[in-house]
C-alpha cells in the first residue's frame, strides 16, 4: 500500500457520513488504526552473489526472528556456486520473520525473510506478506 492509497483511506474516514448526512468528526484513533496496519515492511531477497549465480543456500543465519537488526550488519551465511559470504541488512529494523530456512535453497531474487520497520509491526508485516485478512478487521475495529 502506496501513501496515496493510506490517503485516500484517510481521506474516506474524514469524510464520511451517517445516515443523516451529517459529517463524522475524524477519528485519530481510527487514523493510527489504519496506518498500523499497513506497517513499512521489507523482503531480504536471496542476492547474486556472482554473475553465474541462479541459486543460494543459506547456511546460517546470524539473526534470530525478533532481532533489532542495522543497516550494514550481516544477518545471514549463504553458499553460492562458489563461496559462502555474509549478507548485510540494508536496512535498520527487525528480523520479522525467515522465510527460508538454514540448509534450505532458494532462487535469486526469492524471498528469504522479512524486515519490519518497527518492533511493534512485525505481527502486521507478517500478516500482509502472509495475504491476511487483517485489514477488512481493522477498518471494522476503526469505525
Amino acid at each position: 500500500m502506496n501513501l496515496y492509497t493510506i490517503s485516500l483511506a484517510l481521506t474516506f474516514l474524514v469524510s464520511s457520513s451517517d445516515a443523516f448526512g451529517v459529517a463524522r468528526p475524524f477519528s485519530r484513533n481510527a487514523a493510527v488504526s489504519l496506518v498500523q496496519l499497513h506497517a513499512e515492511g521489507t523482503q531480504i531477497t536471496m542476492p547474486a552473489l556472482s554473475s553465474t549465480m541462479k541459486e543460494g543456500r543459506v547456511v546460517s543465519w546470524l539473526k534470530s526472528e525478533g532481532d533489532s537488526i542495522e543497516a550494514g550488519e550481516a544477518i545471514m551465511v549463504v553458499e553460492s556456486d562458489k563461496a559462502d559470504m555474509d549478507v548485510e541488512a540494508f536496512e535498520d529494523g527487525f528480523l520479522a520473520k525467515i522465510i527460508v530456512e538454514e540448509g534450505e535453497m532458494a532462487p535469486v531474487g526469492e524471498a528469504v525473510a522479512l524486515i519490519a520497520e518497527n518492533e511493534a509491526d512485525i505481527d502486521a508485516v507478517i500478516a500482509e506478506f502472509s495475504g491476511g485478512a487483517a485489514a477488512p478487521a481493522a477498518l471494522a475495529a476503526a469505525e
